[in-house]
């Protein structure tokens, strides 16, 4: 991994509008990883995508401002000044590379005249990109699918989910070469639907061939896995190592 910060984001919304959640994924130059997730009540889709890209552009400057600026007993990460956001939404990506500073030129108006919605983080992350820029930030925007195996992708989505649902999570906090989901752009972990039959762990590619295998057998577990981490959970929970 280069020497950047890498900004993994996702946000969920239940029913949209509907209780929210958001996830996120923090890399560090010196490949320390640490996820977050957060929630409302009442909120939208793209309102928790905002806020988990918000609420990483403020925990990678927490780390990476000046060392005499850092406070509350951190120390600033040294790197190349690179800092990569990866979303799987055009909306947030598109707004915060291209049309942002337009929108506060305007007073927070589109080019159509309409007002910006979620102004208030909107100018949150104008504040906050102003700020990367005074530190010599360079901020790269990679835009993935959603939904296809991205493997960081699908992490923060499991954990935005989890969040809008009110359920349990476990949130990583460490190095790199123990966390088990892929942050580089590579091959994407193919979802894959995992079945355990009488002691016998398969793995199957559509749902049909899974349901083959476990229709009509006592004790069968099943479950479709869409990254490394959801499945290492998932055969931790049945008891296989």
């Amino acid at each position: 991994m280069s020497r950047s910060y890498y900004l993994v984001s996702d946000g969920a919304c239940m029913k949209n509008p509907g209780p929210g959640g958001w996830g996120l994924i923090v890399v560090t130059p010196s490949e320390h990883v640490i996820e977050f997730g957060g929630s409302e009540t009442e909120s939208t889709n793209n309102r928790m995508e905002l806020m988990g890209f918000y609420r990483g552009l403020q925990e990678v400057y927490r780390r990476a401002k000046p060392s005499t600026e850092a406070g509350e007993g951190r120390t600033a990460e040294v790197g190349n000044k690179i800092l990569h956001a990866i979303s799987d939404s055009k909306y947030v990506l598109d707004g915060a590379e291209k049309y942002i500073h337009a929108w506060k030129r305007n007073g927070w108006k589109t080019a159509a005249g309409g007002e910006v919605k979620n102004q208030e983080i909107w100018e949150k992350i104008a504040k906050g990109l102003d700020l990367f820029r005074q530190i010599g930030f360079t901020i790269e925007y990679e835009l993935v699918k959603g939904h296809a195996g991205n493997d960081a992708n699908e992490r923060a989505d499991q954990i935005a989910v989890k969040y809008s649902r009110k359920e349990a999570v476990d949130l990583y906090e460490g190095p790199l070469s123990k966390y088990p989901i892929q942050i580089q752009t590579g091959a994407p972990f193919a979802p894959v639907y995992l079945s355990y039959v009488g002691g016998v762990l398969k793995r199957h590619a559509t749902w049909d061939e899974c349901k083959r295998e476990v229709e009509g057998k006592a004790g069968a577990r099943y479950k479709k896995v869409t990254n490394r981490l959801q499945e290492k959970e998932t055969l931790a929970l049945w008891g296989i190592e």
